[in-house]
């Protein structure tokens, strides 16, 4: 894609910032594993704590796009799509990789991240039948 005046990104940047993208991504997901990997527990937040980010997760995430997408003027199947399509996503890598360089709960976002793609399937089929697309 072209900058304004028809100047474009120089080769030698562009492929530069390609590089550093596609690494970083490959990276968290290893810090991630590593992190997860060297808890004593699978669920090292506690159960309770596992359970409320879950709820957040699937009931809070759904719930809030909902409401946006009916204060945008979605309605019928178009709002029912909008609500599935955000019980699939993944537990974002990138909070989890903020959240260990800040020492800010990481246990929290590492349980959340792995029981996230655990259960987002079950949870997306859920929502899919309950809201009858």
């Amino acid at each position: 894609s072209d900058f304004r005046w028809n100047i474009q990104m120089p080769t030698i940047i562009k492929g530069s910032i390609s590089i550093l993208s596609d690494a970083g991504l490959g990276m968290a997901m290893f810090s991630l594993g590593l992190f997860m990997a060297l808890q004593p527990k699978i669920i090292s937040c506690g159960k309770s704590v596992a359970t409320f980010a879950m709820a957040v997760r699937f009931l809070t995430g759904p719930a809030v796009i909902a409401a946006t997408s009916i204060a945008v003027g979605l309605r019928g199947v178009l709002l029912h799509v909008a609500i599935v399509q955000q019980a699939a996503l993944p537990q974002g890598i990138v909070p989890f990789v903020f959240a260990k360089e800040y020492n800010c709960h990481p246990q929290i976002l590492s349980t959340a991240v792995i029981f996230g793609m655990l259960v987002a399937l079950p949870i997306t089929i859920l929502y899919y039948v309950l809201l009858g697309i």
